[in-house]
């Protein structure tokens, strides 16, 4: 046995506190750690998890709340799903999945964040033509404008994002040379996995390049509301209901993307797809540990230090990972 094969395999039998603190050494001399049949893979919620899913329940509640009595009542209920799925192994995506549903049934309130993705989309929209004129009219350059669309987030101060196009979108893990050979090879079915609503004039350019160089994209977005996830009503606020892209929905409202809630449609076309392009960390984190025989690309931007640490990359760097 090699080195190399008994330092991987004394490395996999890490805790995962241990292995993080090896990826910040290890990236530190250009190296990526490798955690499941030599990729990585996002390994479930962290201790600092709990906040982020706290936050997100409390701006949740207070955008489809109408009185303090349905806030509380969907508040507490929202609290207990996230007490009892809190625990080793389990995906934040599916979490927030879990206790969104809870807070629509209990308020009424089927969209929540509907006036939040309206502003995100105003504001994307003039972000976008702003940045747009700095990108090259090629599939690197486009995948990394599609990449800073990414940066956008109901957490975030969308002048973060245009910094980040100021100094020039870079890399930690740049696998787009991949993505190139097998467009090469093969110009089939490519699906982009729509993450927030705002991201739309961001990720059209690279698709509408990829129609353009014959191959056949899709973009693929919610079956109902998620958070400030883009849905078909999104969709066709944004002004792209005449899209040359065809713009499809998976049938599901999860957080990420759940196989097992999907439409038997978008099932088959998944199964099709020579590539699958998941945008933002809810497509990573319900993505990267399944054992699918796909050829996948997650691109996106770390914003927290759990999803970070699974990609040996420090927190707020953007990856086009090969998964």
């Amino acid at each position: 046995m090699s080195f190399a094969q008994v330092s991987v395999s004394l490395y996999l039998n890490l805790d995962f506190d241990s292995k993080c603190l090896l990826q910040a050494i290890f990236r530190d001399v250009g190296l990526r750690v490798m955690q499941r049949d030599g990729k990585m893979v996002f390994r479930g919620v962290q201790g600092e998890c709990w906040e982020c899913l706290s936050k997100l329940i409390d701006k949740t509640v207070k955008l489809a709340a109408q009185s303090k009595d349905v806030e509380e009542k969907a508040r507490d209920e929202a609290f207990l799903i996230l007490r009892k799925n809190f625990k080793p192994g389990a995906i934040p995506a599916f979490i927030a999945t879990r206790f969104q549903e809870k807070i629509r049934e209990i308020t009424g309130n089927p969209d929540p964040f509907l006036e939040l993705k309206r502003e995100e989309i105003k504001v994307a929209k003039s972000l976008a033509e702003w940045l747009r004129p700095r990108f090259e009219n090629n599939l690197r350059s486009l995948f990394s404008f599609s990449a800073l669309g990414n940066a956008l987030d109901f957490f975030r101060d969308p002048e973060e994002l245009k910094k980040d196009g100021e100094t020039g979108l870079q890399f930690s893990i740049d696998d787009l040379d991949k993505v190139e050979e097998l467009i090469s090879k093969n110009k089939g079915i490519i699906l982009l996995l729509a993450d927030n609503a705002g991201e739309i004039y961001f990720d059209m350019p690279v698709l509408e390049y990829l129609l353009e160089m014959g191959c056949k994209p899709f973009y693929v977005v919610k079956g109902g509301p998620a958070q400030n996830d883009l849905t078909i009503d999104d969709v066709k606020w944004a002004g792209y209901e005449q899209s040359r892209v065809p713009i499809v929905s998976h049938g599901s409202s999860v957080v990420g993307l759940d196989l097992n809630k999907v439409s038997d449609e978008f099932k088959k076309l998944f199964d099709e797809a020579t590539l699958i392009v998941g945008k933002g960390m809810g497509h990573y984190e319900t993505m990267s540990h399944l054992a699918l025989d796909k050829n996948i690309l997650f691109l996106l931007k770390a914003k927290c230090n759990p999803v970070a640490g699974s990609l040996g990359v420090n927190k707020d760097e953007f990856v086009a990972y090969w998964g």
